[in-house]
């Protein structure tokens, strides 16, 4: 089976605890290599960090609020080589993206219920979500480290495609157990002022990326599309 490395840049140790370093793939003994990044400025720079000390060809770059179900690996190995089969410059994968057509693809349980359908089959894609994604270190793609916490899935995407590799979403499952409150206009004032910081950091992040990619835009992504002049505002913060 395809052994992996996994980086997670990691701000708060009880919740990678409880969800990713809770994945029975990521046991002792499984044959994967973890790398924990701590104080990263960026996923671009914890994913520069973990690509230096790996072992193994492909790295996936994961989310802390993650769970692997058991047999996760095994069915990511096999999931890998039928895509790499199928593109066989696949530089990127993930479990959730968005095609060139702006049709999403992938199956993923994402906080409270599941999106897309399963079975999946290898897909080519202009974006990927970034709660888990592998990149093959072999090729040079490698997320910008400038574009802070949001929107590498779809950079990394953009970035294997303009060096002549491919970027796919493969079938393999998982549970992100997200804490961010998913219906805005039903959360609270309180869940409101919890997602400012957030949407500050995508919005650094999506003019960061329109920088990067004028040429792509626009680029559907999982959350938005995105334009040269894209903004991403939150409805008032009226009690």
């Amino acid at each position: 089976m395809q052994q992996l490395t996994f980086v997670c840049c990691v701000n708060r140790p009880e919740v990678a605890k409880r969800c990713l370093l809770a994945s029975p793939c990521l046991a002792p003994g499984r044959g994967h290599q973890l790398v924990l990044a701590s104080g990263m400025g960026s996923a671009g720079e914890g994913f520069a960090w973990g690509a230096r000390l790996a072992r193994h060809r492909w790295v996936v770059l994961v989310h802390q609020d993650v769970y692997l179900p058991e047999g996760w690996d095994v069915a990511f190995a096999a999931s890998l080589a039928q895509a790499a089969a199928r593109f066989p410059m696949l530089a990127v994968a993930g479990v959730y993206g968005v095609r060139a057509d702006g049709v999403h693809a992938g199956h993923v349980f994402d906080r409270d219920r599941w999106l897309g359908e399963s079975p999946v089959a290898a897909q080519a894609v202009r974006s990927l979500d970034e709660l888990l994604l592998a990149v093959r270190v072999d090729t040079g793609v490698a997320p910008d480290r400038g574009l802070g916490w949001h929107l590498y899935g779809t950079d990394v995407c953009l970035r294997a495609q303009s060096l002549g590799w491919a970027a796919a979403v493969i079938d393999a499952p998982c549970e992100h157990r997200a804490s961010l409150v998913r219906d805005v206009g039903a959360a609270s004032v309180a869940q409101r002022e919890a997602l400012l910081p957030v949407v500050v950091a995508f919005n650094a992040s999506a003019r960061r990326l329109a920088a990067l990619w004028p040429q792509a835009m626009p680029v559907v992504t999982p959350v938005a599309t995105l334009t040269t002049d894209f903004e991403l505002t939150l409805p008032l913060l009226a009690s």
